[in-house]
Order: C-alpha cells, then sequence, then structure tokens
C-alpha cells in the first residue's frame, strides 16, 4: 500500500487539483480541528485573517466547508472528506467528458473553402483540341482515359507520332498513373504500340469498319469530348465540349460511356511472347 503522506506532501497535492496555497493551508486546518473561527484558522493555519476571510470564501462557493453562525460572528466546518473528494473527482469526470465533446466539436467550426465552380466550354478547330489534348495529359496525374479518333493518327492529318509520344511520355515521368486509350489499329502504329504496352499502357483496338462518332479524353477532373464534322477519306473531330474542373459525379458518367465502348466495341491489344519450335 501507498505511505500516508505529510502535511507537506498534501498541501503540494491539493494545490495541484486546483488549491491555493492559502485555501489549501485553510482546508487542513479545518480537517484537523473540525469548526473554528475566523481568527483561530489565522492563528493555527499562520495565514494572515484577512486572507483567512478569501480563503473560506471560495471554500464555501466550491461546497468544501459551511459556516456555523454563532451569537458572535460565525464559525466554519468542513464537510465530509469523502464528500469533497468526491466532488472534485466529479469535476474532473466532467471536464474529461467537456474534453471529449470539444474535440468532436471545433473541427466542426473549420471554415469550408468552397470548391471552385466547374466550367464547360465550347471548343473547336482542329489546332485548339490538340492543343487541349496535349494540355490535359500533361496535367493528368491519377487518370488518362482516352478514345483516340482517327484524325489525331491519319498520315494526312499531321501523323499519329505527336499523340503517342504525349502518352510515352506521360507514363515515363509518372509510372503510377492508369492509362488507357483505344484506337483504330493499322501496321504503322505497331512499334509505338509495342513501346507503351511494355510501360503497361491499356491499349484496345476498336474493331468493325464504322465510323467512330466521337473521341473522348478524360483525365482527373476533366473530359474532352468531340465529335465527328465531316465523313470524307479522312473524317476530322473538329467541335466538342471541355468540361473543366468537374465534379466526381460529372465525370463519372462519361467514365461509363468510356468503359462501354472499350468492351463492346474493342478488343484488348496484349504482348505476345513467341514460341521456339521444338527441337528436330
Amino acid at each position: 500500500m501507498r505511505k500516508l503522506l505529510d502535511e507537506g506532501e498534501i498541501e503540494e497535492l491539493l494545490r495541484d487539483l486546483g488549491f491555493t496555497k492559502n485555501d489549501s493551508k485553510v482546508f487542513l486546518t479545518l480537517a484537523k480541528y473540525k469548526v473554528l473561527s475566523p481568527a483561530d484558522i489565522a492563528k493555527l493555519s499562520d495565514v494572515d485573517r484577512a486572507r483567512v476571510y478569501d480563503s473560506l470564501k471560495r471554500l464555501m462557493e466550491k461546497g468544501y466547508i459551511r459556516k456555523e453562525p454563532v451569537k458572535r460572528g460565525a464559525n466554519y466546518k468542513i464537510i465530509s472528506i469523502n464528500k469533497v473528494f468526491k466532488s472534485i473527482r466529479k469535476g474532473y469526470k466532467k471536464k474529461i467528458d467537456d474534453t471529449i465533446v470539444l474535440e468532436k466539436s471545433i473541427p466542426e467550426l473549420e471554415v469550408q473553402e468552397e470548391n471552385p465552380e466547374s466550367s464547360v466550354w465550347a471548343i473547336s478547330t482542329k489546332g485548339k483540341i490538340r492543343s487541349r489534348i496535349k494540355q490535359l495529359i500533361n496535367e493528368a496525374e491519377q487518370k488518362v482515359l482516352f478514345i483516340i479518333t482517327p484524325d489525331l493518327l491519319m498520315e494526312e492529318l499531321g501523323g499519329h507520332e505527336w499523340i503517342m509520344d504525349e502518352i510515352w511520355d506521360k507514363k515515363f515521368a509518372n509510372s503510377e498513373i492508369k492509362i488507357v486509350i483505344a484506337l483504330k489499329y493499322f501496321d504503322a502504329l505497331k512499334e509505338d504500340i509495342k513501346k507503351l504496352l511494355n510501360v503497361d499502357v491499356q491499349i484496345h483496338a476498336i474493331e468493325g469498319e464504322n465510323v467512330i462518332p466521337f473521341g473522348l479524353l478524360i483525365t482527373d477532373n476533366d473530359f474532352l469530348l468531340t465529335t465527328l464534322d465531316q465523313v470524307k477519306e479522312a473524317p476530322e473531330y473538329t467541335s466538342g465540349i471541355w468540361l473543366e474542373d468537374g465534379y466526381e459525379r460529372q465525370i463519372l458518367g462519361y467514365e461509363h460511356l468510356f468503359r462501354h465502348f472499350i468492351t463492346q466495341e474493342c478488343k484488348q491489344i496484349k504482348l505476345t511472347t513467341k514460341t521456339k519450335p521444338p527441337a528436330a
């Protein structure tokens, strides 16, 4: 068992519990002598009489002592020691409960910054569309989902190297980014496709001979949707819409469209390893 404390140690612990130095002396004096006048308390506690009255007032406000009226003034008496410390423990429990409430409440006061408004822009001309494609790919950090229209690959409209290089550079700079593309396959793309497959770019070949009705580029918070303007030997997609800083719910529908397209209209291209002919 823990040894009993001497008076000096008791005073020190009382001060830890919020008693002033004089309050602890007055309190212990009353604990020892039960009922005393202010004059006697001052004499026995070695606390100045004016300070005794201050301490008595504080101790009464806390409910630790009570006044016993007599003909020539008043005596003071401590209440049950058990009640005093039960009251102190109750006060600390309330403080602990208050800290839990405060811990939950204060973060709720944080002023939430308003999300910037997303913007939808009309976009037109081949040059502006290609410039926006480069920008969105360069700024992407998490994903690039891209249905590449034929006009971005055809030799007659500038060739495919620029777009394949953009995708390669992005994956090389950020190996963790998810890149999935869909395109019309032709032999001139073979080496570029191998190069992209080797760095884990997922590629889907668009099947069939039908004209692709739209192009779609989805990056982190943006998408660019282009539509077919005219059908000729070199179809062009020179108008569309661009969503800037979109919300997740705005992007989600276009991601569903992208997934539907690559599963229903495409076949995934994968690297294959050549098997050696059996030895003679």
